[in-house]
């Protein structure tokens, strides 16, 4: 028969021979691979997949395995959109931050007052292929990656994944969050790692949530390598990086028990190499420390915001130190600005003397911060509004590096030609319609009545907050606060040292506020998987041996 009708056998998509026996041997018994059920159809049924024109088998979504198939798609999708941002802002957004990693790199200035790490991620694409588009690239590739993880987390949760993927092709496709991953920003590898971080502790914390925290599987095994690789992460591409590990690992000891020290370790050895890379490592590779007046510029710019509102608590001796770096006017002018601490750092400030008077000026920070703490704190926090304030200067970035690259002239340099691959670093959209509706859609996002909603990342924390205190309290399972442990962390650390209230410090935040949003379906009436699992915990498999120490008793 033709096999087009109901005599033909086809069902979804097999062909199904129903005259067809099982073969045997001359003993009667069946021959290898033809036992009953075998294939997954009933005897005598024989699975013929859908074929071309030359009978060989197509290709069928059905034939990727179940729980491969979330992963892959939310890869898929966010690779597309993330790829539209690519093709739209080739070869990469670049600001004047990027233009010093290019100068650092190509004239053998290494510096570590910017991520190493990051800066050899840029060295290689520029020796190699001689622009930045390559490594531009690469960050989609690694973003839509970590997007998918976090999905796959959230699905060991127990949230269904077609919210988790919702949620992550809007990271993908929003420009606040799309248009930032084609940045040459360190922050943009030090986000996807706090992803990787995040989606981490979201699979330990389902882990604990299952009563699966004393099996030591290969899955624990590669959920807590997972976490240490994302807190090195964290720890490599940003400086200040280290406070976040710290805060999340106290926070997850403290959160997870019988896991504590699995994840004490995976945290403890990111922070250690980190420090180590930091201190011993770059040094000793000949990359330069930045200078003391670099380091320290946030308590300069303390005592000039100190200055500026109770000048009657310095003394006469405080003055003369404050003089002879810089006039008392640039002290309480441009350094009385308690949003942005670079303008105390122009000219006239002599920046080496305040290097050479480094100890001192310090010293007076300290007695300030002693007597009048608050005039400190209230520096540190106006600085870091970004952080705390639902509402402020948020620090956007126009949608091409035409006004970067007119305006940048550092290091001696007259402007960005005398930059070596300057040429590789204009705007050359692969495609001009693409260009001009990302452009629009990027600064529709930057009205003022906008701004607040979807570039400040602190508000999305807020909102995790939130959704994460609500699905604890409903399940009545504390574990699941870790998930806000990584947002806390971000937020501290921004609060306790922050240059300018701009919106990329809190993008991470911004990332998983947004990813986090899918938790609130675990408010729901229905029972997740890891209720209906019950309450004991699984026995571990006999091939990944017994238990170790902190398991069933810390439950």
């Amino acid at each position: 028969m033709s096999g087009s009708g109901p005599a033909g056998g086809w069902r979804a998509g097999a062909q199904v021979n129903t005259s067809a026996q099982p073969r045997t041997d001359s003993a009667g018994t069946r021959a290898p691979g033809e036992e009953p059920g075998g294939s997954g159809l009933p005897p005598g049924a024989s699975a013929v997949g859908p074929r071309d024109g030359y009978g060989r088998r197509r290709w069928s979504p059905s034939r990727v395995p179940v729980p491969l198939r979330l992963p892959l798609a939310v890869y898929a999708a966010c690779q597309v959109l993330l790829f539209g941002w690519w093709a739209a802002f080739y070869p990469g957004r670049i600001s004047g931050d990027s233009l010093t990693y290019i100068y650092e790199v190509t004239t053998s200035h290494w510096r570590s007052d910017h991520s190493v790490a990051y800066d050899g991620l840029l060295w290689l694409s520029l020796r190699l292929t001689g622009g930045i588009a390559a490594l531009t690239f690469v960050q989609t590739v690694a973003m839509a990656a970590a997007l998918a993880y976090v999905c796959v987390a959230l699905r060991d949760l127990g949230v269904r994944g077609r919210w988790s993927a919702i949620a992550a092709a809007v990271v993908a496709a929003a420009p606040m969050t799309g248009s930032f991953t084609v940045f040459v920003w360190k922050d943009v590898a030090y986000t996807i790692a706090t992803l990787v971080a995040f989606g981490a502790v979201v699979q330990l914390t389902a882990r604990r949530l299952r009563r699966e925290q004393a099996v030591r599987d290969r899955s624990f095994r590669r959920q807590v390598l997972t976490l240490a690789l994302g807190c090195l992460g964290i720890g490599l591409f940003r400086n200040n990086g280290f406070p976040v590990i710290i805060a999340a690992g106290v926070l997850l000891v403290l959160l997870l028990p019988g896991m504590r020290r699995k994840i004490a370790l995976a945290t403890a050895v990111p922070l250690v190499i980190t420090l180590a890379m930091n201190n011993l490592v770059y040094p000793a590779l000949g990359v330069q420390k930045p200078r003391p007046d670099e380091v320290y510029a946030f308590n300069y710019a303390d005592i000039g915001v100190a200055y500026a509102k109770r000048p009657d608590v310095f003394t006469a001796s405080d003055l003369r130190l404050m003089r002879s770096v810089a006039p008392l006017s640039h002290w309480r002018g441009p350094g009385g600005d308690c949003h942005v601490a670079d303008l105390i750092m122009h000219k006239p400030m002599d920046r080496i003397k305040a290097g050479k008077e480094n100890g001192q000026l310090l010293a007076l920070w300290g007695r300030i911060l002693e007597h009048h703490p608050q005039l400190i704190v209230g520096a540190r926090l106006c600085r870091a509004d970004i952080a705390w304030a639902f509402t402020g200067h948020t620090g956007l970035y126009a949608a091409s590096n035409r006004h970067v690259l007119h305006s940048w002239s550092a290091f001696g340099l007259s402007s960005v030609r005398e930059l070596p691959y300057h040429s590789s670093l204009h705007d050359a959209p692969l495609s001009y319609k693409l260009d001009h509706l990302a452009t629009r859609a990027y600064q529709w996002t930057q009205a003022p009545h906008r701004t607040p909603l979807l570039w400040r990342g602190v508000n999305w924390t807020y909102l995790g907050y939130l959704l994460v205190a609500v699905a604890a309290l409903r399940r009545r399972r504390y574990e699941l606060l870790a998930l806000a442990v990584l947002p806390l962390g971000l937020q501290a650390t921004v609060l306790a040292a922050n240059p300018s209230p701009l919106w990329r410090y809190m993008c991470a935040a911004l990332f998983v506020g947004i990813l986090t949003v899918p938790v609130v379906t675990l408010a729901g009436s229905r029972r997740l998987p890891w209720e209906r699992a019950g309450r004991e915990p699984a026995p571990p498999p006999a091939a990944d041996g017994p238990p170790t120490g902190d398991g069933p008793a810390a439950a």
